[in-house]
């Protein structure tokens, strides 16, 4: 052992003591490298694209779009919230607008972990501000009140006073301007004793651009909600150094990230990340080899330095330039111990992060194929799909269809992928099996194989059509009342289709308000039902007929209203809010707020289902209905906005709000089945008024048709 004089003692620890500072250790980080984990309101319209330097979100088109990321009690599972140094934690997040569309509806909030779940009202409204509850139940927010391409002007910590009364900025209000194109750092130190969040905007400079305290009044003191809302077509955002940390005497070893990357057959790959002047450390489980070769054998200790790191995910550009990256295999089910020391005091090390491994093949979801579509006879569409949310890491899966005839003859076999459409024109059957058909070795074992048989033969037993020409609806309806229904509020796009308004579309997909004299340039042309004036749109003057029923109930038979929906079905100002549209179909047109729980959300969606006496008596051969549909942005600036739906018989149909129309409803019911009520149809499929009695027994109703009876089950009786 090396001896140490007094001196050389002395100077040691001063050494020692003028190396230490105070440093952000964090305990809890959001990684940018992957997409997972967060939380997209509509990911069809906001793309997250994970790097090593930022995670960057861009805004595909206008909505309200937002993008949460909770943590909840995960982060905390380390730290006790009473015993951190001086009794404060911190969050951080760097943040830069590459690209800032001209809109103010950008907002960000940090809530504590119990604030809200995935149904309160500031992380998933819909039309409103996000956060716009009352009281100051919040650690921080910030909300954009002005916005150029090249700033954005934000006031912090405002409250609202109501749900969507935002008060008016004034000069005393904590407001700040961010620049496009400047890397913004926000830190929010929350003191859990005095209840207080202090929060430092800075500049990449280091530049304080505003700092202020919120005191908060949450009874939670941790942290565990991060939202961010935009509105804002086409703009970018890129963000870094997310997480949570707190004060320590450092320099110290930073845990490594350790995350599952591959599961080959029973091997498992483990993506390790770790910082700059660190050595990873890790016990290997199995013998193992990596890509290059290298031998690792179970149970020794290995180490790697930062600079000699760098294996790299696919998605990885550049992988020259990236390091502490080590992708390690293991072989055996055990636990994986990963730590890292500092290269420059190897007495420092950090955490042992402990993964439990199992090493087992896993096989790929089995397949399953959903009829969405019936015609009569044995014509069919079958959609085939593979669940993979369960299935470890998401595999892309691939399905196996082997499509044979009614005499088992094959007469396709094709790979597809989930999703994909099987048609019938006859009685055939698909066998079919899911399979690892992305990598060179499979990883995945494939499914066990099933057999789908179309040997059901349909007939339509009703077809009913809810279109009605504008004469017919002033004509009126026995059973309906006539009302006049007022747009001014603009509330959907019904009022564009039912104006005189009038487009022109032109080979490349463009419109323009129909112009006579370019008639030539248009390939088609759109118009709407002339029923006002186009300038009468959100007017007093955008109104128009419809019929309203008197029984909610039978209005759309063979629809009818599930009954949990009843307190709806109410007179919304001075029009019920059933309706039937002219030209397009039975509407339900109430855009009022419904409350579920605690949160006020907006009702979306209306539940209703096929009249029961349609539903099958047969598990094998389920009946369907049909419903063909009209959106309210089939308005003559828009597209086709039609679609269809197929619903077994005894499910739920949930109609889409107040700008979808039903314009008809098929019944389909297999060759055979008697409906339980009169008038409906025969086993023929065609519409009858025969005269049917209803006979009571204790094994249910005997419906009696002529000189045959069939019980509910269908089975002709004696």
């Amino acid at each position: 052992m090396k001896k140490f004089t007094l001196i050389s003692l002395l100077m040691l620890i001063c050494c020692t003591m003028a190396k230490a500072e105070l440093m952000d250790k964090f305990f809890f980080k959001i990684p940018t490298d992957k997409a997972d984990g967060w939380t997209l309101q509509d990911a069809g319209r906001m793309t997250l694209t994970p790097g090593k330097d930022y995670l960057e979100v861009k805004l595909t088109n206008n909505g309200g779009r937002m993008i949460n990321r909770f943590w909840n009690e995960d982060a905390w599972k380390k730290v006790d919230v009473a015993s951190l140094p001086n009794n404060t934690y911190k969050f951080s997040k760097d943040m830069k607008m590459t690209v800032n569309a001209t809109r103010t509806d950008m907002e960000f909030v940090l809530l504590p972990v119990n604030a809200c779940s995935a149904t309160d009202s500031r992380v998933s409204s819909h039309n409103y501000h996000w956060f716009n509850n009352e009281g100051e139940d919040y650690f921080f927010r910030y909300r954009v009140t002005a916005s150029t391409a090249e700033t954005a002007d934000i006031v912090i910590n405002e409250n609202p006073t109501a749900r969507g009364d935002w008060p008016t900025p004034t000069e005393e209000s904590e407001t700040a301007t961010l620049n496009v194109g400047v890397k913004y750092s926000f830190a929010v130190e929350i003191n859990v004793a005095d209840k207080t969040a202090t929060y430092t905007i800075s500049d990449e400079e280091g530049n304080v651009v505003k700092t202020g305290v919120h005191n908060y009044v949450c009874e939670e003191n941790r942290a565990g909600i991060w939202v961010m809302s935009t509105n804002s077509a086409n703009s970018v955002i890129q963000l870094s150094n997310m997480g949570l940390s707190y004060k320590a005497e450092g320099p110290f070893a930073v845990e490594p990230s350790v995350d599952l990357l591959a599961a080959i057959g029973e091997q498992r790959a483990y993506y390790v990340d770790f910082s700059e002047g660190h050595t990873l450390h890790w016990i290997q489980v199995g013998d193992a080899e990596d890509a290059l070769g290298n031998a690792y054998a179970d149970g020794e200790e290995y180490t790697v330095g930062y600079g000699d790191a760098n294996d790299t995910r696919e998605f990885e550009q550049n992988a020259e330039e990236y390091f502490g990256k080590k992708i390690i295999y293991c072989t055996k089910s055990g636990d994986l111990k990963v730590w890292t020391s500092l290269d420059d005091d190897e007495a420092k090390v950090s955490d042992e992060i402990i993964t439990p491994v199992v090493c087992e093949t896993i096989a790929m979801p089995v397949p399953v194929a959903k009829i969405t579509n019936v015609e009569a006879g044995y014509g069919k569409e079958y959609t085939i799909t593979a669940d993979n949310s369960n299935t470890l890491l998401n595999p892309v899966v691939t399905i196996k269809c082997i499509v044979k005839n009614a005499s088992g003859s094959v007469i396709e076999e094709k790979d597809i992928l989930s999703g994909e459409k099987v048609k019938f024109t006859d009685a055939g059957s698909i066998e079919m099996y899911s399979f690892d058909g992305t990598h060179p070795q499979e990883w995945y074992a494939p499914s066990e194989k099933v057999t789908i048989t179309n040997n059901a033969e349909y007939v339509v037993a009703v077809d009913k059509s809810y279109i009605m020409t504008y004469d017919e609806i002033n004509a009126g309806l026995s059973g309906w009342d006539k009302v006049e229904l007022v747009d001014a509020a603009g509330k959907s796009h019904w009022d564009r289709i039912m104006s005189s308004e009038k487009r022109g579309y032109k080979a490349d997909g463009t419109n323009e308000v129909y112009v006579e004299d370019n008639a030539a340039s248009y390939t088609s042309v759109k118009e709407g039902h002339g029923i006002f004036a186009d300038t009468d749109c959100g007017t007093e003057n955008a109104k128009w007929n419809v019929l309203c029923p008197n029984d909610v109930y039978t209005c759309a038979l063979p629809l009818i209203p599930s009954e949990e929906n009843a307190a709806l079905y109410k007179v919304f100002n001075d029009h019920y809010a059933w309706c039937m549209m002219p030209f397009e179909g039975l509407v339900y047109y109430d855009v009022n707020t419904k409350v579920d729980g605690d949160c006020a959300v907006r009702s979306n969606y209306l539940n209703m289902h096929l009249d029961p006496q349609y539903t099958s008596d047969d598990a094998s051969k389920p009946n369907f209905f049909i419903v063909n549909k009209t959106g309210g942005y089939n308005r003559p600036d828009k597209g086709d906005c039609t679609s269809s739906e197929v619903v077994v018989a005894g499910e739920t149909f949930k109609l889409y709000r107040y700008d979808t129309a039903i314009s008809s409803v098929k019944v389909m019911t297999y060759k055979g089945f008697v409906p339980g009520s009169a008038g409906i149809s025969s086993i023929n499929g065609e519409e009858t008024v025969a005269k049917v009695r209803k006979i009571a027994t204790k094994n249910g109703i005997v419906i009696v048709k002529g000189e045959k009876a069939y019980s509910v089950s269908g089975a002709e009786m004696k």
